[in-house]
């Protein structure tokens, strides 16, 4: 499941309306680990990949009791419209739309970080 970049963001959970992501929980990938996560609007998120910034999945794993660096999330044109999408591999947990809903956790303009 680990992917062979050094990304410069991991995404760990993300916020849906009407079924489509609109916000994104957003960690700065530093030396040594991962910083407090952040919300990110889609907009926002797609101005990191035009800076060439790379982004991964982040993935709590209960088995290791730690997190662990799930699939490469790209930067895709759907309908004339840029969206982050991750790519599908042998398994489901990792990708996008399967990581942790953080509506009923916070809202997306919350002050708390975790």
């Amino acid at each position: 499941m680990a992917m062979a970049i050094h990304p410069d963001y991991f995404i760990s959970g993300i916020w849906k309306s009407g079924g489509k992501i609109t916000h994104f929980f957003v960690h700065k990938n530093m030396e040594g680990g991962f910083k407090k996560g952040e919300v990110k609007s889609e907009k926002e998120v797609i101005k990191l990949f035009d800076q060439q910034m790379t982004f991964l999945t982040l993935v709590w794993s209960y088995e290791a009791g730690r997190w662990i660096d799930g699939v490469e999330v790209k930067l895709v044109t759907l309908n004339d419209e840029k969206t982050p999408r991750s790519f599908k591999d042998h398994t489901e947990s990792d990708h996008l739309d399967k990581l942790i809903n953080m509506r009923p956790v916070m809202t997306p303009t919350s002050k708390f970080f975790i």
